[in-house]
């Protein structure tokens, strides 16, 4: 097939990380692949950046496919295709003025945050015909109720050969990590808060963050990484015992399944992704959203009960064997197979 992808932008975020996968995973199978991204005027500084070896290539580098930045995500820019992917409100509105001839449209929907953010643009992006992918369960259901649009759910993967952890080690003191975003929707506050509670009783419990930024000002004992390579990544979660997701909204969760993957206990809010992923009580603990004690009492629970810790571990290790990128992508390949054949 001739499939080219529409990507709203570049980075490390989750977003455009599920797009490289896919893409990059189809490109090997020997399909035409191609991906066309908003390209803004920071492209340059990253550009350089790179050339002098300190930017992180992200999954679109990554993928291996012809990469076509534009300013304007325009029908110029695109090959002719069979399947035109998109992802993100403006992206597919861009993408669903194509002309029919640059593919039929497959819009992968993974949060529900920017729809409820834009909700005009989002009845308008909703309303035009294509092949929904929801990430989750929550996806789907929200796509179901808010626009009465059917979705088909095909859950994010995990490379087990990336982030894995054969060799388990439980330290003391414990560490604690957590991804840094700044802003209210991914509950750093009450992240920030709940470590501030467990160390009350374990002063010495470290906090490992990574994410795009530092935080200012950082928490104390805190080790922070910014735009961490792959490697360094797995290190990360395998250094650590417990993995706390506080977001308010998450329409699946790979950070934390990533870590589930490196043996690390989630503790998560109830926030809609997470309970796809995470069985409560078996492979991680579920809190309510918001509630900064309760994430406290769980995380304090697996720093000091080191059987339930290392059970729980092996557990969310089990768990994440039941996401995997080359299953998640022969399920996308079979719906573009679909999706594509003529009428």
């Amino acid at each position: 097939m001739r499939i080219t992808f529409v990507v709203p932008g570049r980075g490390l975020h989750g977003g455009i990380k599920v797009m490289g996968e896919y893409a990059g995973r189809l490109r090997a199978r020997g399909h035409d692949v191609t991906v066309l991204y908003r390209r803004t005027a920071k492209d340059v500084e990253r550009w350089l950046r790179r050339v002098l070896s300190r930017r992180v290539p992200d999954a679109l580098d990554e993928s291996g496919c012809p990469l076509v930045g534009a300013l304007d995500l325009v029908p110029e820019f695109a090959p002719d295709a069979d399947v035109l992917v998109t992802t993100g409100l403006e992206a597919t509105r861009a993408a669903a003025a194509f002309p029919p001839g640059k593919g039929r449209l497959v819009e992968i929907v993974q949060d529900v945050v920017p729809m409820e953010a834009a909700p005009d643009l989002a009845k308008a992006v909703m309303a035009r015909p294509a092949l929904r992918v929801a990430v989750s369960d929550h996806v789907r259901e929200y796509l179901k109720s808010r626009f009465g649009l059917e979705a088909i759910v095909v859950p994010n993967g995990v490379d087990h050969s990336q982030f894995s952890n054969t060799n388990r080690r439980f330290r003391s003191p414990r560490s604690v990590g957590m991804m840094y975003v700044p802003g209210h929707m991914k509950g750093t506050a009450e992240g920030f808060e709940a470590m501030a509670r467990v160390r009350g009783r374990f002063p010495e419990v470290r906090l490992v963050l990574f994410g795009a930024s530092r935080p200012r000002p950082r928490p104390p004992r805190t080790e922070t990484y910014v735009h961490p390579k792959a490697k360094r990544l797995r290190g990360i979660y395998s250094g650590c015992e417990v993995w706390l997701a506080p977001s308010r909204s998450e329409g699946f969760g790979l950070t934390v399944l990533e870590a589930m993957a490196c043996r690390a206990v989630p503790v998560a809010a109830r926030s809609g992704g997470h309970e796809f992923i995470i069985e409560d009580g078996v492979s991680g603990f579920l809190v309510p959203v918001g509630d900064a004690e309760a994430m406290a009492g769980r995380i304090a629970l697996l720093v000091e009960d080191e059987s339930l810790l290392r059970k729980m571990s092996e557990a969310a290790h089990e768990r994440s064997l039941a996401f995997d990128w080359e299953r998640s992508t022969d399920r996308l390949e079979s719906l573009l197979r679909e999706w594509a054949a003529p009428a």
